[in-house]
């Protein structure tokens, strides 16, 4: 067990097998599964799994299908008490959610919908552009924001402010994960707080 935690920690990190855990005698519980501890002791069930089938819709069809979906989903996360906002990175995944979202506010007339995104000081400075990343996340925030008409705000964080939280970025995950990816989020959370207690965003690992 102890081979496998530190395997798991070093190998693997920040992601995991599914099921396992870094601590001893400490379990996880898989994805599409569930628990019941009663008189009679622990049952783990399985209660979906995906299936492969082939695909036989055309390509107009499969992109009204996805689109109801990610519309569907994304709408039955917008009703609340809260003032909810989205984080916005200007990836894929963050600006497909804001996109959604801002137009169920649009179509709703409610106020416009609050965006947020992370940089770091002199970041302008720093940045330098390669094939992977031919140019900042705020480049493609700015193009987001421009589009959808949200109030965005930008929190900035300094090199100092992420190394001092790497201590409590780990507590808090309760797991070494990302290190400065880790605080960077931390931090980024408690700035937004004050502003909205619910954000929509992407499963974070």
């Amino acid at each position: 067990m102890i081979l496998t935690g530190i395997s798991e920690l070093f190998g693997l990190g920040p992601a995991h097998t599914p099921g396992t855990c870094v601590f001893k005698n400490v379990f996880e519980l898989k994805p599409a599964h569930f628990a019941v501890f009663n008189h009679s002791g622990l049952h783990v069930e399985r209660y979906w799994k995906l299936k492969s089938k082939p695909h036989t819709d055309s390509l107009d069809i499969t992109c009204k299908k996805v689109k109801t979906l990610l519309s569907n989903s994304i709408e039955r996360q917008l009703t609340s008490y809260e003032p909810l906002c989205s984080f916005l990175s200007g990836g894929l995944d963050s600006s497909i959610i804001t996109k959604f979202a801002s137009e169920y506010y649009k179509k709703k007339d409610m106020p416009s919908l609050n965006t947020f995104s992370v940089d770091y000081v002199d970041n302008d400075k720093n940045f330098v552009k390669n094939d992977f990343q031919p140019n900042s996340d705020k480049y493609y925030i700015d193009i987001m924001t421009n589009l959808l008409r949200t109030n965005h705000k930008t929190i900035y964080i300094d090199t100092p402010e992420l190394a001092s939280s790497l201590e409590d970025a780990m507590i808090a995950r309760d797991f070494p994960g990302m290190a400065d990816v880790d605080s960077s989020l931390l931090l980024f959370c408690k700035n937004v707080k004050p502003y909205s207690n619910i954000a929509l965003s992407r499963r974070m690992c």
